[in-house]
């Protein structure tokens, strides 16, 4: 196992675009809150005591964010993102530990806000109602690398991304799931349609749910096939 941390260089050249799912316009409000999300305009205070408002990046596995499976628990663990160079391949290799470099976080602009890190020294908790202005979300791959730099800093274990990977596809496909959902149905009412969606998921179906087939790669497809069937019969109902 090498001790050296993961980046999103590919031969030498940094591929910061592979970090993101969505950032700016591309985002969109039916997703869940998820792993990697990054929000801005949140109140609060800092190392001298002054509040102000911040951007935060959530650092929270996945399977702790929600009580039950489909309620958000009542505060969520996040670090605090500010303005930060890019980084070179073995600066994000072998140092700033203590950082989320999130290079290209805000691509429209030439300013400092461009790159961006989140900082693991700068931890809050947030209740989820105020985590609503998101700016940009994760790719899988950026999810897995924000674990490892977390889980490295909190224990200077270094854990391949992949088995982040294996432990976290399952909730981010579930992620996607309830977004197209939302997507199709757009009722008017996002929390309804979502909440709609996810007691769809853990309905039981023989002895088991949509959402623990999940748990398992090989079935998304699958799962994500039986959704859409259900949202065409929904829509061919009179």
């Amino acid at each position: 196992m090498s001790n050296d941390l993961e980046s999103p260089h590919q031969a030498g050249s940094p591929d910061w675009d592979a970090l993101y799912r969505a950032r700016g316009d591309e985002v969109s409000t039916a997703r869940p809150v998820l792993t990697g999300d990054v929000f801005t305009g949140i109140a609060l205070p800092g190392s001298t005591g002054r509040t102000k408002k911040r951007a935060v990046i959530v650092i929270q596995h996945p399977c702790s964010m929600r009580t039950n499976g489909m309620d958000p628990a009542w505060q969520l663990l996040v670090a605090e993102v500010t303005n930060r160079k890019e980084l070179s391949e073995e600066e994000w290799a072998t140092g700033h530990f203590n950082l989320m470099p999130l290079p290209g976080l805000r691509p429209d602009t030439e300013s400092q806000a461009r790159h961006q890190a989140a900082n693991f020294d700068n931890l809050y908790m947030v209740p989820p109602d105020q985590l609503t202005s998101r700016i940009a979300s994760l790719s899988q791959l950026g999810v897995n690398l924000l674990l490892q730099r977390w889980v490295n800093f909190s224990s200077r274990v270094v854990v391949p991304s992949y088995d982040f990977h294996k432990q976290t596809v399952a909730f981010y496909e579930e992620a996607d799931l309830v977004e197209e959902w939302c997507d199709e149905v757009q009722s008017g009412d996002q929390r309804a349609d979502a909440q709609e969606c996810m007691t769809w998921l853990c309905a039981d179906i023989g002895g088991r749910t949509y959402q623990g087939m999940l748990k398992d790669a090989q079935a998304h497809s699958g799962v994500r096939k039986a959704m859409r069937a259900e949202l065409k019969a929904r829509r061919q109902k009179p």
